[in-house]
Order: C-alpha cells, then structure tokens, then sequence
C-alpha cells in the first residue's frame, strides 16, 4: 500500500522558523540603526536650515549698519520653515554671539526621535562642529 504524503515534516519546519529567526536577529538591529541615521539626517537638514537663516540675519544686521551685528538666539526671527520637523524635533540656539552660535535639535518624547540629539557649533571662518548621540 502506497502513500502519498504531502506537506512538510515538523523537523523541516523547525528549520525554516530557526532560519527565519537568525535572519530577523539580525536584520531588526540594523534596520532600527538605518531609521535612526535617516532621524538625524533629517534634523541635520533643519539645523542647515537654521544657520542658513542665521548668516541671513546676521548679514542684514550688517546691511543695516548695526555697529555690532550678532547673530540670534530667537530661532523665529530667522523665518525657517520647520513645521514639517518640528513634529519630532525640538531645536534650540544658544551662545549666539558676533562670532557664532549652537544650534541643538533635540528629540521629542515618545516620538521616534525620543532620546537622540543633535547639535552643531558654528563659528565665522571655520567649519561647523557636529555631534550627535
């Protein structure tokens, strides 16, 4: 008597679901890595943004003949469009002075970006300082 046995045994099963696993294992950590550097991309872009208005404001102040131009600490000033990051990001300017100024995105809570930061130090004459965790 034949039989004609159709399926997968438990055995090959097994297999496929620890195969499955080891590949889940390891492609969710550098998935979740790749969402985060896209995270601060984006916050980068913005504070781009931000000192782009900054050496706008500053320029002005010294096409208005102000005796001592500085740059702002009042990121509304700057007229930056940031509604589509300010979901996530929270960003603030500090130390500005004739010379430069901080700009530091942090992330929101309970948003994807909870907990990352991303900042810049910029200074006339010299590249920006960048730092992010």
């Amino acid at each position: 008597m034949k039989r004609n046995a159709r399926g997968f045994t438990l055995m090959e099963l097994m297999v496929v679901i620890v195969i499955v696993a080891i590949l889940a294992a390891v492609a969710v950590p550098l998935y979740i890595n790749y969402v985060k550097d896209a995270q601060r991309t984006e916050a980068k872009g913005a504070i781009g943004a931000i000192i782009t208005g900054e050496q706008t404001y500053f320029q002005r102040a010294v096409a208005d003949g102000q005796s001592a131009p500085t740059f702002t600490a009042t990121v509304a000033l700057l007229h930056v469009d940031l509604t589509d990051v300010s979901q996530n990001w929270t960003f603030t300017v500090t130390n500005a002075s004739a010379t430069g100024f901080t700009v530091t995105a942090n992330g929101i809570p309970n948003r994807p970006t909870d907990g990352l930061v991303v900042q810049c130090i910029f200074a006339r004459g010299v590249d920006p300082k960048w730092s992010e965790q």
